[in-house]
């Protein structure tokens, strides 16, 4: 349900989109980040619920003896297919949700929040936010931008997480507003120009938002 009290913004886009380095921006602006994929993995340690559930879908082999996920583990039982990871989102992504009402609650004065997410629309969390913007980039700067990052995933490894996402095309066409991070715009402008709009009690409004009172 979405909490009409303070202005929500959702941030998403396909790996090596570049929405981190967006939000990062929005951060320098004194805006308070949401990093909803970091929540995630915090919580499939830290969440005892969670953990629980975890290891009755995919066994007590998922996390290791001091009690951390065993990413080797999880590669194959829960990443091996679709299915599978399925199964393991629809235990994540509730709990994201309650932690991340819980963090709305606790930035209420803010101007506005932002809430980052690479499975925004994938696991309709999208629905608690007033506005979404779609980070985009050509897949081919995107797969660079992963390959340089992180040496020890393959091109195909790479490709095949970007076949399980939404394609650049879906998350602009459901979006509220979009970025375009492949050099040819100037990022900063860009952020800057949304960062006023977001900023403004008229927009704010128009989303439905509205704000206590104060005295």
């Amino acid at each position: 349900m979405k909490n009409d009290s303070v202005f929500q913004v959702g941030i998403t886009g396909g790996i090596g989109s570049g929405k981190s380095t967006v939000c990062n921006a929005f951060q320098a602006l004194g805006i308070p980040i949401y990093d909803a994929d970091s929540s995630a993995k915090w919580l499939m340690e830290h969440d005892n619920e969670l953990v629980d559930k975890i290891k009755e879908a995919f066994g007590t082999g998922a996390y290791t003896k001091d009690g951390q996920l065993n990413r080797l583990y999880m590669r194959t039982a829960a990443f091996a297919s679709q299915e599978q990871t399925d199964i393991l989102n629809s235990l994540v992504h509730p709990q994201v949700g309650k932690h991340y009402a819980a963090w709305v609650n606790e930035h209420l004065s803010a101007t506005y929040l932002v809430k980052e997410a690479a499975l925004m629309f994938e696991s309709n969390s999208h629905l608690a936010l007033h506005c979404i913007v779609a980070v985009s980039a050509p897949e081919s700067i995107r797969i660079n931008r992963v390959h340089k990052r992180d040496k020890n995933r393959t091109l195909e490894q790479i490709q095949a997480i970007l076949n399980r996402q939404w394609s650049d095309e879906q998350r602009e066409d459901s979006a509220d507003f979009c970025i375009l991070n492949s050099g040819e715009i100037p990022l900063l402008q860009q952020i800057i120009n949304l960062h006023t709009q977001f900023s403004d009690p008229a927009l704010q409004a128009h989303y439905g938002v509205q704000k206590p009172a104060t005295h």
